[in-house]
């Protein structure tokens, strides 16, 4: 196998010294020749030659890396928020790696170690669990990012995301006004915040009509599958249903069809995030719109007042809105 050709062939071919090319790729370049320039340029392009991004960041101490951790790398939501992320780092000349830790708190510690091994601009965590290893390194370090589940108590970090509760509110009322009976919450893990803070909400909300039931699942489509046939079998009666997410109502909506049940007449059917693939597959699901495609922004915004040593904007709150279709 060829090696990969490196600084002292650049030096080599140019005939300048390793530290003059050194000093090209570093940016450096003010104090070198033109000609010395063009012709380490042009030595770099034959030989095929890019600087080690590792080298360099062992050099700062940082490099041009953000890490992105997610929760679940099929589900939609989450792919489009790390889409948007980097897309506005490469605007900054920033590159992203994108990590699944699988709601695995032993993979996510292992993918943090992994992140600081590659000297990581910043890490972003999307659907944080809560471990001693990410609290060691938010009380060591200043550039760790929380998206969508806020940082557990005692850890001080900056968080990108709706406010869910209030969003968990507004599910609530919206259900309380047109008289909806018999209201279910199919709701996520309640030990992640933002599952916690939907169904406080949603409870809420509705005032005095309490939850015929509250059930906790994962934020898959088989989840809501599942659970949404077992309370479909179980109450014989019209359901009025609010999911953690848009994948649990696929679910649901998939066990309410084989039971017979059409959407709305005998199940009210709410989701939460809309994924793009609801105006193609799902147009008919009314759910809580978060903005996913705003994320990136925000985030690169926060990576940047990090790298300034601003502190003045530490969480960045984005805007929900309920969208009605067919489902509710």
């Amino acid at each position: 196998m060829t090696k990969p050709p490196t600084v002292h062939d650049v030096a080599r071919l140019s005939g300048v010294s390793t530290a003059t090319v050194s000093r090209y790729f570093s940016g450096k370049a003010d104090a070198i020749a033109p000609r010395t320039l063009e012709s380490v340029k042009k030595a770099a392009e034959t030989l095929g030659y890019t600087p080690s991004e590792i080298g360099r960041s062992l050099r700062l101490a940082r490099s041009r890396v953000v890490v992105m951790l997610v929760p679940d790398a099929s589900n939609h939501f989450t792919a489009d928020v790390a889409a948007s992320v980097e897309t506005a780092l490469k605007s900054s000349g920033l590159s992203m790696v994108l990590a699944n830790a699988a709601e695995n708190a032993e993979q996510q510690d292992r993918l943090l170690s992994d992140a600081q091994g590659l000297r990581a601009r910043a890490i972003v965590l999307q659907g944080a669990i809560d471990t001693p290893r990410l609290r060691e390194l938010c009380a060591r370090q200043n550039n760790i990012i929380f998206v969508n589940r806020r940082p557990a108590e005692g850890i001080d970090a900056p968080y990108v995301g709706v406010d869910n509760f209030a969003a968990g509110v507004a599910v609530g009322k919206y259900f309380a006004e047109r008289g909806y009976q018999n209201c279910v919450a199919i709701h996520g893990p309640k030990t992640y915040s933002g599952s916690s803070e939907r169904l406080d909400g949603f409870i809420a909300g509705l005032g005095d009509r309490a939850p015929l039931e509250k059930v906790e699942g994962a934020y898959t489509m088989e989840a809501g599958y599942e659970h949404g046939l077992k309370l479909l079998l179980k109450h014989k009666k019209r359901l009025s249903i609010f999911c953690g997410n848009d994948m649990i109502a696929y679910g649901v909506h998939r066990a309410a069809m084989e039971l017979g049940l059409a959407i709305p007449k005998d199940v009210i059917l709410m989701g939460f995030d809309d994924n793009r693939l609801n105006d193609w597959l799902a147009p008919w699901l009314s759910t809580v719109t978060v903005p996913a495609f705003d994320y990136g922004p925000a985030i690169a915004k926060l990576i940047e007042n990090a790298l300034k040593e601003k502190t003045t904007e530490r969480n960045i709150i984005l805007p929900f809105k309920i969208k009605i279709r067919q489902s509710a």
